[in-house]
């Protein structure tokens, strides 16, 4: 819990502007909140981050509440909130902890955004004790929104950043088959306690925490390590491969 606190607590800047560098992301998860959820449901953004996604649900008609671990965030999210759109607030903006059950309370909710946790949990447990209470505090019908990083993510990152790391045979065959210890790093540079997926390992936790899979996206789809490309192509080539990412992100190849 310390090293996240302390890793978001020091990249509030890079988290705020992180959904200008990857917009896909953004449209794609807004496209099925908004598919499935009316507005005037009652939405819980845990791991909300500078509060980009609960600014936006706020201003589209939803109820919000905003959590995070990081108070750097917890912050940001209650000045960009505290005046609210057309004088609806955000329901309340708390410092929580995903894998405390209280961080869910003021539920039943109809959605819950669980964009962040599940990619700083390393032991499946762990991952199995933020998915099972928030499926908990749903009302029937409600829907669960849950972000992991790919376990494809290792190994582009390392190529980019570390390649070194290639020559650790057991630090390439840890993160290979389970998707912790990432050792394309230098010690202290990357994400803390880190859990990359093998998509096909999803279908189970999720069935064991009680969830129906509706859908399973890639929100970066061909961009990953590569989004300096595409904020470098002209406009229109800009918007088409911009289509492209959101209009196929179910589609196998892009998850």
């Amino acid at each position: 819990e310390a090293a996240i606190r302390h890793y978001y607590s020091h990249i509030v800047v890079e988290e705020e502007q992180r959904l200008d560098t990857y917009p896909f992301e953004f449209a794609i998860t807004m496209r099925f909140v908004q598919r499935y959820l009316a507005p005037g449901a009652r939405l819980l953004d845990v791991a909300c981050g500078t509060g980009r996604y609960a600014d936006a649900l706020l201003s589209a008609g939803y109820y919000v509440g905003a959590s995070d671990l990081a108070e750097a965030n917890v912050h940001r999210t209650q000045r960009r909130l505290h005046a609210g759109h057309d004088g609806v607030r955000p329901l309340f903006v708390r410092q929580a902890n995903a894998l405390d059950s209280s961080a869910y309370d003021g539920g039943p909710w109809d959605g819950i955004l669980l964009l962040g946790p599940c990619y700083h949990l390393p032991t499946r447990q762990d991952r199995l004790a933020v998915l099972q209470p928030a499926r908990a505090s749903l009302t029937p019908g409600g829907v669960l929104s849950a972000s992991f990083v790919s376990r494809l993510a290792v190994f582009w990152w390392g190529l980019m950043h570390w390649p070194e790391g290639i020559w650790d045979e057991v630090g390439v065959e840890t993160p290979y088959h389970e998707g912790t210890g990432l050792n394309c790093a230098p010690p202290g540079v990357g994400l803390p306690n880190s859990y990359c997926c093998d998509p096909d390992e999803l279908a189970t936790l999720f069935q064991e925490a009680g969830l129906v899979v509706r859908h399973v996206c890639g929100t970066e789809g061909v961009f990953g390590g590569r989004v300096a490309h595409f904020h470098a192509l002209p406009t229109p080539l800009r918007a088409a491969w911009f289509q492209c990412a959101v209009a196929r992100c179910e589609a196998p190849v892009f998850r």
